[in-house]
């Protein structure tokens, strides 16, 4: 009888533990999963729509075609509203879509409620890059894009290195296509969010992956303003935290241009907003690459003010060993240098209040710097190079390929009262917008993708 008793009571109580355990097991799952939604989604009754679905990390999500983005980026222009997406079964969702769209072409009459998670624009190659000299030279080649911002940011490039479209051949190609042995194309532009499935799609695809090495920001900034200065190696994004180097070898090791990028998220229940409040630049658009050769001693003339530096390398205090194409040990410089003298004054600056649209003090010098029009090359602290594609930039040259429409600086004491040129300088957005000044040299097509 008492084995009997003490069977019953062992069984009560180890039902009670079960019991209890269940409850704190319940408890505890359900506290994870409340944890998980609340960090990872925080918006997960709301519908997504992309033109990229793979570039977005959400539960429900709504891939837009070409034909219908177009149409409602059109409609949006038009009423200030988010026309009804065809095909969708919702009425809420969020729209994720290219702030240059938003701010230049729908001119912020939507509001933008956030923005999308940091993305970054490559280049994918057929062959590795470095084996062509100069890769913006687009002359006779096939290049591709898939997704709009894909599309625009192509455009810009080729405005920006005065690239004749008419004799390139822009090529619109599908994601599996990135899997054919068959060549594609021979450079493809495209923005993928990090850490996106986009991201994996690419890792794993038969193309070259890099950066846009040698490209010069604020020449693609002129025609794609949405884009933030960054410069790494493109291994730091893709080859990040995977123990897998199968794909090592497509990756490039270069440290190069890669510029950032978010998606602006807009809801589709908005008010219209007035364009000047909400047109804003990104916070690091006055961010620029630090040169220091305040420290550089005078070897020419110690008592004179005018400072002589190595513009290219402030390690060297010579003029021999600068202006050598030699390293002292004899090696052959993988970079350029030049011997120049840093200006003191804004009179010893050519493109010295050169833009006469609008009451400024561009051009003069900055800290031993001349300051130049976008487009004009820098070879020294004074010295510059305008010949061809290196032509300055204007704002009223929409055309990039004219390159007699902004006259050069060396006709400016010609003529100078007949000079009117509107060269276009880095960061003059403010000032232009004060002026009631075009900001833009010309819009990016977006119909046509």
């Amino acid at each position: 009888m008492n084995n009997i008793l003490v069977v019953i009571i062992t069984l009560c109580i180890l039902l009670y533990i079960l019991y209890v355990f269940g409850v704190y097991n319940e408890y505890f799952t359900n506290y994870l999963y409340a944890r998980y939604n609340e960090y990872f989604i925080n918006d997960d009754d709301y519908t997504y729509i992309n033109d990229n679905i793979l570039n977005i990390d959400k539960k429900n999500l709504f891939p837009i075609a070409h034909t219908d983005l177009v149409s409602a980026i059109d409609y949006m222009k038009k009423y200030g509203k988010i026309s009804n997406i065809p095909k969708i079964n919702t009425t809420k969702y969020k729209f994720l879509i290219d702030p240059y769209i938003s701010k230049y072409i729908l001119n912020n009459n939507i509001k933008i409620s956030d923005v999308y998670n940091q993305g970054i624009f490559v280049c994918l190659s057929h062959t590795r890059i470095g084996i062509e000299k100069c890769i913006w030279d687009f002359t006779g080649k096939t290049i591709g894009y898939i997704y709009m911002s894909d599309y625009l940011f192509t455009q810009a490039i080729i405005k920006a290195y005065r690239q004749d479209i008419t004799k390139i051949k822009l090529r619109k190609i599908k994601v599996g296509d990135l899997k054919f042995i068959e060549k594609q194309f021979d450079y493809l532009f495209t923005y993928v969010v990090i850490g996106s499935e986009y991201m994996k799609t690419l890792k794993y695809s038969r193309y070259y992956i890099n950066g846009l090495k040698d490209f010069d920001i604020y020449r693609l900034k002129l025609f794609y303003p949405v884009i933030n200065y960054n410069y790494n190696r493109i291994r730091y994004y893709f080859n990040k935290d995977d123990d897998d180097k199968s794909y090592d070898i497509f990756l490039s090791d270069d440290l190069a241009l890669i510029p950032t990028m978010k998606y602006d998220i807009i809801q589709n229940i908005q008010t219209i907003e007035n364009f000047i409040t909400r047109l804003e630049l990104p916070k690091d658009y006055l961010q620029h690459t630090e040169r220091n050769y305040d420290n550089v001693k005078n070897t020419i003339n110690p008592l004179n003010k005018d400072i002589y530096a190595c513009y290219g390398n402030n390690n060297i205090i010579n003029k021999f060993e600068c202006d050598s194409h030699y390293t002292k040990e004899g090696i052959e410089k993988n970079y350029y240098s030049i011997w120049d003298k840093k200006c003191s004054s804004n009179n010893e600056c050519p493109y010295y209040k050169s833009n006469k649209k609008y009451k400024n003090n561009r051009g003069g010098c900055v800290n031993g710097y001349c300051e130049l029009p976008i487009g004009v090359k820098r070879i020294g602290f004074t010295k510059y190079s305008s010949t061809e594609y290196n032509k300055p930039f204007c704002y009223e040259c929409p055309d990039t390929t004219d390159l007699k429409c902004c006259a050069q600086i060396e006709n400016k004491n010609k003529s100078s009262k007949t000079n009117n040129n509107d060269y276009a300088f880095e960061n003059d957005t403010n000032d232009r917008k004060k002026n009631n000044l075009n900001i833009l040299i010309s819009l990016l097509d977006y119909r046509n993708i």
